[in-house]
């Protein structure tokens, strides 16, 4: 058997270490939200495209909703999306693209059968002001100085 134990730590942060997280957090949210908004745009028109009587191999092609693909479609768009992309760590964009991952996989697995209990809804976008700011950080050493 095999134990895992996690620690909660509370912060006494600076106003500019709190901005600084805050930032991170933000960018977690800009992925996240980019990511959504792909995957609604392509399920959208591959609805529109079925109202129109186009044949399923005809159709938009779908996107794969896995961690690894989310990231390599992040990361060829990044620098047209987030242009500040640089000024914050990896980790936080991959936050917000595991969250979404995460998400669309409970709803799927919700709507198929293979996820019991009350069904998932589909992933919702992110507010700066409606949703708690979260980041995970989860390789290397953490350091707040």
């Amino acid at each position: 058997m095999k134990t895992v134990q996690a620690y909660r730590f509370a912060l006494d942060l600076t106003p500019a270490q709190e901005r600084a997280l805050l930032g991170h957090a933000g960018a977690a949210r800009k992925a996240h939200n980019w990511a959504l908004a792909r995957v609604k745009a392509v399920m959208d028109q591959r609805a529109a495209e079925r109202t129109y009587g186009i044949p399923d191999e005809q159709l938009t092609p779908s996107l794969s909703w896995s961690l690894p693909a989310l990231r390599r479609a992040w990361n060829t768009a990044k620098p047209e999306v987030a242009p500040w992309w640089a000024d914050y760590s990896k980790e936080a964009y991959n936050t917000g693209l595991d969250s979404l991952a995460r998400g669309l996989k409970n709803w799927s697995d919700s709507r198929t059968g293979k996820r019991a209990g009350r069904k998932a809804g589909f992933p919702r976008f992110k507010g700066k002001h409606r949703t708690t700011p979260s980041v995970r950080f989860t390789t290397g050493t953490i350091r707040v100085e």
